[in-house]
């Protein structure tokens, strides 16, 4: 049998996952800068929060995730469940309030977001699990 450390195993996967969440927050600043270089009076506050929380916050979240992985689970999964809503209020904005009545369907302004919003959940919740299960701290 090979005798395998299983806190170093843990500890391996660990960073694996945080890295690319770390990789894919980067890819969300470019993301953020470019949509908030074209911000205007047609966009609400919730979707500039929701875009702040998805886009700006994966890279910080998952560098605090090194040390307290708990906070910044709970800050991801937050980050994750709340661009849906943004997204939607947006929409809502966009028909109701600016009367711009050519907008897609509510179904494509959530699907639009979803498979980022899923991933900011799976991270958080890899984070969130595995602090609960006293993985080893990475920093």
């Amino acid at each position: 049998m090979i005798d395998v450390n299983k806190a170093g195993v843990k500890r391996a996967v660990s960073f694996a996952v945080f890295g690319l969440g770390m990789l894919g927050g980067l890819w969300g600043c470019v993301a953020y800068a470019s949509a908030m270089f074209v911000a205007g009076d047609n966009d609400s506050f919730p979707e500039f929060l929701a875009l702040t929380l998805a886009f700006a916050t994966p890279l910080p979240a998952c560098i605090v995730a090194l040390w307290k992985r708990i906070p910044a689970g709970l800050w991801l999964i937050t980050a994750g469940c709340y661009l849906p809503v943004g997204m939607l209020i947006q929409h809502w904005f966009m028909v109701y309030v600016r009367h711009f009545s050519d907008q897609g369907s509510v179904s494509q302004a959530i699907l639009g977001c979803l498979p980022y919003s899923s991933a900011l959940i799976a991270l958080g919740s890899f984070a969130v699990v595995t602090g609960l299960l006293r993985w080893p701290k990475l920093l």
